[in-house]
């Protein structure tokens, strides 16, 4: 409920809060809102959390299901190594040449940081790809069974 209404007061901030001052804008004409970096922080928050649980539910699935099951808690810790695994080759594949980004004289024009954003972009690329087929071809094994 805190996060809800955290949320809420940041958006409306962003949206209502008006534009930067004509002297403060990186781009004279483009729109830039007043608390955007609020939002973006915001956003950070959000998603450190949102790991943190993750990995505190599965590990706590991991070692409840190892005493129950240790054949579905290794099919389990085999999802979480592929995982990593398309992670790590997705990293190795991104891109790291420089941009040219007008006004931009910030310090994450670097490869490392371009390969990391290439890494989420192609990981939730395949993810999607891998959720569109469990759609169509799950409910195909289901009717043969």
């Amino acid at each position: 409920m805190i996060g809800i209404v955290i949320s809420i007061v940041v958006m409306g901030l962003f949206y209502l809060g008006g534009q930067v001052s004509a002297h403060e804008k990186i781009v004279a004409d483009m729109s830039q809102p007043k608390f955007t970096d609020i939002v973006l922080y915001w956003a950070y928050v959000l998603l450190v959390i949102t790991v943190v649980v993750l990995l505190l539910f599965a590990i706590v699935s991991f070692f409840k299901q190892l005493k129950e099951s240790p054949k579905k808690a290794l099919g389990g810790l085999l999802t979480l190594v592929g995982l990593v695994a398309l992670l790590v080759i997705s990293y190795v594949i991104g891109d790291g040449t420089l941009l040219n980004i007008p006004g931009y004289e910030g310090k994450d024009n670097v490869p490392p940081t371009l390969k990391m954003t290439d890494m989420w972009l192609y990981s939730a690329y395949v993810m999607f790809a891998l959720t569109l087929l469990a759609m169509i071809l799950l409910p195909l094994f289901k009717r043969r069974k």
